[in-house]
């Protein structure tokens, strides 16, 4: 199967004027072609600074990090990033706002225009085009943030925590819609997250990160059911052994800070 990433032997320090701070240590995983990751772990263990090294937002310290074979650059990214906040712009449609990172990246073109209008339709968009975002819910809001990122056509998405700003109900219906686009869609993802239930109901493996320095603790592989929704997920014996499986190792982290 093909590598999407390929991480190895990474090590990043952050340098100070008066020292210097280990953040990842011996970080080796990799990621393959439609597979689902999710990385979680201690708060400050660098789950974010392994999406913005695999971005090409900074530079490791030591060791290799390879995206479709090459060093990450933002100049050639073919990475979709999705945030917290949906930042969307307020003074823009829906459907201008869909096309805001085709003008970014100057590939607003007739053909790119079509297919972005055509995902926003196939995923129920359609109505809410000439709306402005203070018109749409919050969930309403990061489906558009998707279909903006996924308008792009990129081979990878990064989500950083994407649905951690929404109510408890809003992120489970949410979790459901983004799962089913992005599998519709074909992409490989990598979420990083707080929320372990999010984790398990939605990933092919989830890869546990000790305390700083961030190194792997454990890596599961899930083998749900595929006809299983996110949500029907976290109903299963299976989600709630592995829940306490990986609580506890995080626990255990934060008892040896």
């Amino acid at each position: 199967m093909k590598k999407i990433v390929e991480i190895n032997d990474l090590n990043l320090s952050y340098q100070s004027k008066t020292d210097e701070t280990l953040a990842l240590t011996n970080l080796n995983f990799d990621v393959y072609d439609k597979e689902f990751i999710s990385i979680v772990g201690p708060s400050g263990c660098g789950k974010t600074t392994i999406l913005s090294l695999i971005a090409g937002l900074i530079k490791q310290s030591n060791g290799s990090i390879l995206v479709n074979g090459n060093t990450p650059s933002l100049k050639d990214s073919n990475c979709g990033y999705m945030f917290q906040k949906d930042n969307l712009l307020p003074w823009r449609t829906i459907e201008k706002n869909i096309y805001f990172g085709l003008e970014i990246k100057h590939k607003l073109t007739k053909d790119r225009k079509e297919y972005a209008i055509s995902l926003a339709k196939k995923y129920g968009l359609s109505e809410f085009l000439k709306k402005h975002p203070n018109e749409l819910s919050g969930g309403m809001k990061q489906r558009v943030a998707l279909i903006r990122t996924l308008s792009l056509k990129p081979e990878l998405l990064l989500l950083d925590e994407p649905f951690s700003a929404l109510d408890y109900q809003t992120r489970l219906e949410l979790c459901d819609d983004i799962f089913n686009i992005i599998r519709s869609e074909k992409k490989t993802a990598i979420l990083v997250t707080h929320d372990i239930q999010e984790a398990i109901s939605m990933s092919d493996r989830i890869i546990v990160l000790s305390a700083r320095p961030g190194t792997i603790k454990a890596i599961h592989t899930l083998n749900f059911n595929k006809k299983l929704t996110p949500f029907e997920r976290r109903m299963t014996d299976e989600a709630k052994e592995l829940f306490d499986t990986i609580w506890q190792e995080i626990q255990n982290e934060k008892l040896t800070i």
